[in-house]
């Protein structure tokens, strides 16, 4: 049985991917005996790896530490009201589950390539970017989100578009074949402000920092693609794919029904339940991963991926 301090052991050597005894003691606060006794009845469960290394024992995730602790990854996002209920369902199944939010997509992915993450909602684009370069450490197993981004027009003369890298939202800026310079920002806010103080021209944003600028009266353009999320596992899971899959169709079902928990929803991503309520409705959920709608859109992903500028950004040669 886990407890809260075996899933706080997890969650640290999940994200830092490997520690000393002394390390766990540090993190949790205790004396080294008694983080020793834990992690050695984590690794009896197989849970945790332990290496020695010279006169230190190093801590380790064993392949099948989900187990104990799943972690799924989100965005800061009105797009996801049927992710509590997913984990309602993995709880059946896991000792704990625990839902991450991420203001960058492309953090998420790469923590998800890691294995910090098990499981995330995350962009398709995004998504196929990493599998490819993690050597098909995450594949796309569920259905997700639809719409609910936009292009938002500065009232000043800013030059170029902010997005964020490798994301729907350069998807957007691509498909939309948006003038350049093309600036990569960190969150949805960050974007959202450099519209407003005019250091760029435009923004491309998600719900709700599209409704923020539609409310401080900015010039607003629906992108109007096909999909957005959708649900990405680390490959450690792949025994469990299918049944995932399943538990991911029920949840979205649940939200296409209008029978998700908004209040609880909008307390976990940190946004007033009021304004999740209004701007959720810009999404629509799909059930199943959205093969054919990429298919139609490859090129402008292979564009999203490698940039015609990732030449001049890549290269640094001469003087």
């Amino acid at each position: 049985m886990i407890d809260e301090i075996d899933a706080r052991i997890l969650e640290i050597v999940q994200e830092y991917g490997q520690l000393t005894i002394m390390d766990v003691a540090s993190s949790l606060g205790v004396t080294r005996s008694w983080a020793w006794k834990k992690v050695k009845r984590l690794e009896r469960a197989g849970l945790l790896r332990l290496e020695k290394r010279g006169r230190s024992i190093v801590v380790r995730p064993a392949e099948h530490v989900y187990k104990g602790l799943l972690r799924i990854g989100i965005l800061r996002a009105s797009e996801y009201p049927y992710i509590l209920h997913l984990r309602h369902l993995l709880l059946g199944r896991y000792s704990m589950v625990k839902i991450i939010v991420y203001d960058e997509a492309y953090k998420l992915a790469l923590d998800l390539a890691a294995g910090k993450v098990q499981l995330a909602m995350a962009p398709v684009v995004t998504l196929m970017a990493l599998h490819r370069l993690s050597a098909g450490r995450i594949h796309i197993i569920g259905g997700g989100s639809h719409g609910g981004s936009g292009i938002i027009y500065s009232r000043s003369q800013g030059v170029g578009h902010a997005t964020t890298m490798a994301s729907t939202m350069e998807l957007c800026a691509e498909a939309k074949k948006l003038p350049g310079p093309r600036i990569y920002m960190r969150s949805g806010s960050e974007i959202l402000e450099a519209v407003l103080d005019g250091r760029v021209g435009m923004g491309i944003v998600w719900e709700p920092y599209l409704y923020h600028a539609k409310e401080m009266g900015l010039d607003v353009e629906e992108c109007g693609l096909p999909f957005c999320c959708v649900l990405g596992a680390n490959k450690s899971l792949e025994p469990e794919y299918s049944r995932l899959s399943r538990y991911m169709e029920e949840a979205i079902s649940r939200a296409i029904a209008g029978t998700v928990d908004l209040e609880a929803y909008s307390k976990l991503v940190g946004f007033p339940t009021e304004l999740v309520k209004k701007t959720v409705k810009s999404y629509g959920f799909i059930t199943e991963p959205p093969i054919n709608s990429v298919r139609v859109l490859l090129d402008a992903i292979r564009n999203t991926i490698i940039p015609d500028k990732i030449v001049g950004d890549a290269f640094r040669v001469g003087p």
